[in-house]
């Protein structure tokens, strides 16, 4: 149960984390999650 639970929460807060760097991927504004070198694997997410 314990081992279940955990799983399921680890899998909750990587797709939370995945769709935040989505957004933060395509998302042109420097002010709000200003990130001044972007990752290669979140440059990958870009739609534009």
């Amino acid at each position: 149960m314990r081992i279940e639970l955990k799983k399921l929460l680890l899998t909750i807060m990587s797709k939370a984390i995945l769709k935040s760097a989505v957004k933060e991927a395509n998302s042109s504004c420097f002010f709000i999650g200003y990130q001044p070198i972007i990752p290669k694997d979140v440059k990958k997410l870009r739609k534009f």
